[in-house]
């Protein structure tokens, strides 16, 4: 496993840099490849987020230092000796249809995370048996046993909440055009061309949105986007680390750099289905082998610049959990 070490600029996760701020007050960003769907439970794609970041705000947040912060949600208490998690929510929060966020909205989301076909964020809730509105303003989620966990999922995708108003108009359509509550509203996306965001004029925290606009386009080829990035043409792309280097050499560029929770592995199917079986994923020798085939130290100098820093599970040295 490798924990990342998270390049950051404006709203975007990632290995990343940013050129001077463009004239106008749209910020050219680019992807590397086109976005699949913005649904938040149905999302698959590392690119679906970054967009998604944008449009949707969430009940909480991780803040820079790791730590579980205030977005939607103000506060929240477990209960029930862990079986219940009681959240508060931000008052006169409105989604970019016009319609208003409460605990009825919250109810809605989570539900729907649950039951619509091909949810990849069911699992994430599997503890979860319902969700009950105390009033406008509070929610409560009953868990069938205790899962400390769930705080840190409903700050990724999971805590996404979305318009119920428009997701029921919408059906399966609602990914090709989302309505949420985010510092930006959705306003096109042409299939490998790009995606087109522009600023919120209702977001309950505008004061700190200093564009207008944000473009995404995807380019898959890493040379092609550093070299738009070089010439200009773009003010924030995804690089490959061993670019790193060349780029922290030019004036013109400039690299953020924060910890992240990310983190790039291997994934052995043990139990699931037919192709489980077989050395790999039926005999803990063979694994154990391969885990002491690997020199992560070298594979980080080699394949990530040293950019990264080598670890042995999926949490992250710099989590505060551990």
């Amino acid at each position: 496993m490798f924990n990342r070490q998270i390049l950051t600029a404006v709203i975007m996760c990632g290995l990343m840099l940013i050129a001077g701020a463009a004239a106008a007050q749209t910020l050219r960003i680019g992807l590397p490849e086109d976005p699949d769907t913005f649904d938040p439970p149905l999302l698959h794609s590392y690119v679906d987020r970054i967009v998604l970041a944008a449009l949707c705000d969430k009940l909480i947040d991780i803040g820079p230092e790791l730590e579980i912060v205030p977005q939607l949600a103000t506060e929240w208490q477990w209960t029930d000796d862990g079986k219940g998690l009681v959240m508060k929510l931000r008052p006169g929060i409105k989604f970019h249809d016009g319609e208003p966020f409460d605990a009825a909205a919250v109810k809605y989301n989570i539900e729907r995370n649950l039951t619509i076909p091909g949810s990849t964020r069911k699992p994430d809730l599997g503890t979860v048996n319902g969700v009950e509105v105390i009033d406008e303003h509070t929610v409560k989620l009953v868990l069938s046993a205790p899962y400390s966990p769930l705080l840190a999922q409903l700050a990724a995708v999971i805590g996404t909440m979305i318009s119920p108003k428009a997701a029921r108009a919408a059906g399966e359509d609602f990914g090709s055009r989302p309505i949420c509550s985010g510092p930006f509203k959705f306003v096109e996306h042409v299939a490998q061309d790009r995606v087109v965001v522009e600023r919120f004029a209702d977001y309950w925290d505008k004061d700190k949105i200093k564009l207008d606009r944000i473009l995404y386009l995807p380019i898959p080829d890493t040379t092609v986007r550093l070299a738009n990035l070089q010439s200009g043409g773009l003010d924030l792309v995804a690089v490959a680390a061993t670019d790193l280097e060349t780029v922290r050499k030019d004036p013109r560029l400039r690299v953020a750099v924060v910890n992240g929770t990310g983190y790039s592995g291997i994934t052995i199917n043990v139990a699931n289905g037919q192709r489980s079986k077989t050395p790999l994923g039926q005999d803990a020798r063979v694994r154990q082998a391969v885990e002491l085939s690997i020199d992560r130290e070298a594979l980080n100098q080699v394949a990530f610049n040293g950019e990264f820093e080598p670890g042995n599970q999926w949490v992250a040295p710099t989590n505060p959990t551990i």
